[in-house]
């Protein structure tokens, strides 16, 4: 019976060293022999113009909202009379904050990865992405003009609606905090709506409830960091300071003002926005 159980010992110690030593060797082996079939497929699907990439796992949409700050910018305007007489003023913009929010849709460029350094842990990942923004401020302003020491005071609320072109650049690493740079090109579309005027002893300058609009070219200069949630997953933090064109807007001129149009030209425009996104990637 002792020989008997020691034969048992020994052969159950001979089946867990089989398995433990042997069957990785053969996943292993099986995995190799799975991945050089797939290889083999792909190059014969290559040779016989069959392959196909699947370009929609670049893909990236996002939705994001924040905050703008204005700078002070400068101000005119210019008064047209009946008579043929043009009177100008010059003012300055009183600083707000505004709210914005929008969404885009993104593409990256992974093939064309750029290695940083030797051991190429670091890639410049180039991007691309479509934008749509949507923003409101309350807008303020101060003017003076030669015939009077006291200067009229405007308010009303600015809107802009714009599409815009961005391309970024991200730089991929292997931790879960991806930074990126990024510019963008665009049209902004704003609107001026329920602007008014008073002048220097408080009267009504312009029609009641008027609304103007100005199309202009927009750029901003993007800086911020993707850090990875989950799996398809991405938070968006990022700090921007946008640019607009000069802009000119034109309203009617109240019957108390005298005169029948009023143009208002905006400077260039500039703001600081801290933003935040949620973004999901096509892929992993």
């Amino acid at each position: 019976m002792a020989h008997f159980s020691l034969y048992m010992v020994d052969k159950i110690r001979f089946l867990v060293a089989f398995y433990f030593l042997w069957f990785p060797s053969w996943v292993h082996a099986q995995v190799d022999r799975k991945d050089i079939e797939e290889i083999l497929v792909d190059k014969e699907q290559a040779m016989d113009g069959k392959a196909t990439k699947t370009w929609a796992k670049d893909l990236f949409i996002g939705f994001f909202s924040g905050g703008f700050w204005p700078s002070v910018s400068r101000t005119s305007a210019s008064a047209y009379f009946p008579t043929g007489r043009i009177e100008h003023a010059e003012g300055y913009t009183q600083p707000h904050a505004g709210y914005f929010g929008g969404l885009y849709l993104g593409y990256d460029f992974k093939e064309a990865a750029i290695g940083l350094f030797s051991d190429k842990r670091w890639k410049a990942i180039p991007a691309v992405a479509f934008v749509l923004n949507y923003g409101q401020i309350s807008s303020s302003g101060f003017s003076y003009n030669s015939l009077s020491a006291t200067p009229s005071y405007a308010n009303g609320t600015s809107q802009s609606f714009i599409p815009e072109i961005a391309g970024v650049v991200n730089f991929s690493n292997a931790t879960r905090f991806v930074p990126f740079v990024g510019v963008t090109l665009g049209a902004a579309l704003n609107w001026l709506i329920d602007e008014s005027i008073l002048g220097p002893h408080a009267e009504e300058l312009l029609v009641p409830g008027q609304s103007s609009f100005a199309l202009a070219f927009t750029s901003k200069l993007i800086g911020g960091l993707a850090v990875r949630l989950f799996p398809h997953w991405d938070l968006i933090i990022a700090y921007t300071t946008r640019f607009i064109a000069p802009m000119d807007f034109t309203f009617q001129g109240s019957p108390q003002a005298g005169f029948h149009t009023l143009v208002s030209h905006s400077g260039w425009y500039q703001d600081f926005e801290g933003w935040g996104a949620i973004q999901y990637n096509f892929w992993p």
